[in-house]
């Protein structure tokens, strides 16, 4: 019968016992009797045998008396349990084949590891879907059927192979025969470039060594003082006891024997892969190659491995070798040190899942995997990992995806460097700056920050119109007179911390404190035309608060607070230091409204007044004299309308 015949029985075969699958017969072990009933009738269903049984003995009882294709096995029984019932069915010789699929509510990985430890094929976790458990016990069934299948070919090949062997011995016999009738033909050793001797023994006693002309460079076949050598002429007398040995070995055992050795020559050492063989009842046939390239090429790969490890040995870096499952196939001493364990083997036998074990975040681990399946590598992929004692570092890796000819992904291989110091520096750094950056912006306003950070100075704006508050703390010099410094500090922080806070409510800029006067301004960095607005809210907001803080401290503190709208000149100038000001008339009356304001009031100009008239109380003054500029009409600002 030929390939093809053969071919096409065994896919008849399979294909009519994948038929008889129906009648697969399945032994179901479950203490719960409706989960019993419940996989009996649907596995009946589906046209399968079906034995069920209630506890392990009866379980083992019951595979004495019949073999079943597949085992559904509860772990959590009584007396004795599934994996019990797994490990003896595994012990026996007449079991150990039988597939088992544990059914258990354990759904610890342990106890799945468990499972597959003592011999389980699969693991289901109660509650089950029936739809799974279907699915999983026909997969098994036709593994089942499929290995049967293969150990009956197996079988049939073994017949096939004895035939064959059968065949190349009495091949063997016949060509042994054939040499033995052509052994002066020449011509088929003139194209051989092996060294090719004829040792012929008579009565125990070495007779001649005969040179069969073949191409080999170094044997001259035509030179006289070559021809009836005796062995330890050829040989040399030290080399021809041991040769004498080999040869007469042979021939007892009419078996080949295969060795290397090497001989000193003037130019170099020259190394001959020798076969001798059994040539007739009287004589051996010894065959030599050179083979000096191959010693040379062997002892260089020798010494190339010998660095390889040695660099891997002694490495910084950790190197290792992944299965894409997450498991350690191979790791250097440097890795283990990293990872705080006393040594490569403990590493790999300690850790079971890199995803988990290893990385901080699990997902880690498939964000290394994509990106080594999109280039076939990675390289400085960052991430977190634990070590032996459960403490953090951060390692960056680099790695590659090591493939067979078809292109089947066999394991990762790279290298493990710690970077935790490094992180560590640049979060420090990172705190830094960002400390440093929210100092100056507590310096100066956002916009003035990020242009003083470019390197842009002096830093010069004119506002055509802003708002400026200047306030005065009436009666806190005589306050202090009576207090310790602490405690007026914690007073005035107080009061100038609400004002501030006021001052963010109301998206305005505070320029400065001096002493108990504070300063803040509308319309700038930022123009907005509700400035003067947003500036009387203020006053009137911390006029307020203050007499709700009297009321809270018992003091009487009042304000005096003035407040004008022009343009001005703001910017920082200067090398160290810096503050956000503001320069021009505008600011000095406002101060003058201020320092010549009642206490308690606020006092405003008729710049002001005109642009707040409709929007809030206004109560007029009259003219006072103000340094520098004469008699002003000015207007106290008593509440909104």
């Amino acid at each position: 019968m030929n390939n093809e015949d053969n071919s096409t029985k065994l896919g008849d075969d399979f294909a009519r016992k994948t038929t008889e699958r129906l009648r697969a017969d399945i032994l179901v072990v479950d203490d719960t009797p409706a989960n019993l009933r419940l996989l009996v009738t649907c596995l009946r269903q589906k046209g399968y045998k079906v034995r069920p049984v209630t506890d392990g003995y009866a379980a083992l009882k019951a595979v004495q008396h019949f073999q079943p294709d597949l085992i559904l096995l509860d772990i959590l029984m009584p007396n004795l349990n599934g994996y019990q019932v797994c490990e003896q069915l595994k012990a026996n010789p007449e079991t150990k084949e039988i597939p088992i699929i544990f059914l258990s509510a354990l759904n610890e990985a342990l106890d799945k590891a468990k499972g597959f430890q003592v011999g389980g094929v699969d693991y289901i976790t109660k509650p089950f879907q029936i739809e799974e458990v279907l699915a999983r016990v026909k997969n098994h069934i036709y593994q089942r059927l499929l290995q049967k299948q293969l150990r009956e070919q197996a079988q049939i090949l073994q017949k096939q192979n004895q035939r064959l062997q059968a065949t190349i011995r009495e091949s063997k016999l016949l060509e042994e025969k054939l040499l033995a009738a052509e052994k002066k033909m020449r011509g088929v050793f003139e194209a051989m470039t092996d060294i090719v001797i004829v040792v012929n023994f008579q009565a125990n006693q070495v007779g001649n060594i005969d040179i069969l002309p073949t191409n080999a460079v170094c044997i001259d076949a035509s030179s006289t003082d070559i021809i009836n050598q005796t062995i330890e002429q050829f040989f040399q007398p030290e080399t021809a006891s041991p040769w004498l040995s080999i040869f007469q070995q042979v021939l007892t055992t009419k078996q080949t024997n295969h060795l290397d050795y090497s001989i000193e020559t003037e130019e170099k050492l020259v190394w001959l892969a020798a076969a001798i063989s059994p040539f007739d009842e009287e004589s051996v046939i010894l065959a030599a190659r050179d083979i000096s390239d191959r010693k040379q090429a062997e002892s260089a790969l020798r010494i190339a491995e010998q660095r390889y490890h040695s660099i891997v040995e002694n490495a910084i870096d950790g190197i290792f070798q992944s299965t894409p499952e997450g498991h350690y196939l191979n790791v250097n001493p440097a890795l283990a040190r990293i990872y705080g364990y006393k040594s490569p083997q403990e590493l790999i036998q300690s850790v079971e899942n890199i995803d988990r074990q290893i990385y901080v975040d699990p997902n880690s681990r498939e964000e290394f995997k994509a990106a080594i399946a999109a280039n076939n590598s990675v390289s400085g992929f960052e991430s977190q990992v634990y070590r032996r004692d459960g403490s953090i570092i951060w390692i960056s890796e680099t790695a590659r995806a090591v493939k067979n000819d078809t292109g089947k992904l066999l394991y990762y291989e790279g290298i493990v460097s710690d970077i935790t110091e490094r992180k560590l520096a640049q979060k420090a750094l990172e705190l830094q700056k960002a400390q440093t950056e929210q100092l100056l912006l507590n310096i100066l306003p956002q916009p003035i920050a990020d242009r003083l950070k470019t390197g842009e100075s002096p830093i010069a704006d004119q506002f055509e119109e802003v708002s400026v508050l200047f306030a005065d703390l009436v009666g806190f010099t005589q306050f202090s007179a009576q207090k310790k410094p602490t405690e007026l500090l914690e007073f005035l922080n107080e009061i100038f911390s609400e004002f501030d806070q006021l001052a963010s409510n109301h998206s305005l800029e505070k320029i400065k404190t001096i002493g108990d006067a504070y300063m803040v301004v509308g319309g700038l960095p930022i123009p907005r035309p509700d400035a003067t607005a947003a500036i009387a809210k203020m006053a009137l907001d911390m006029q307020s608060f203050l007499a709700d803080f009297n009321l809270k401290k018992q003091q009487n503190f009042s304000l005096r607070i003035g407040i004008h709208t022009g343009a001005v000149v703001a910017g920082v100038i200067g090398m160290s230091k810096f503050i956000y000001d503001l320069w021009g008339d505008t600011v000095n009356i406002a101060s003058r409204m201020e320092s010549s304001g009642i206490p308690g009031k606020i006092q405003v100009t008729s710049a002001v007044y005109e642009r707040l008239k409709t929007q809030f109380n206004f109560e007029q003054r009259g003219k006072i004299s103000v340094k520098g500029k004469g008699e002003m009409l000015t207007y106290l600002l008593i509440d909104r309308l």
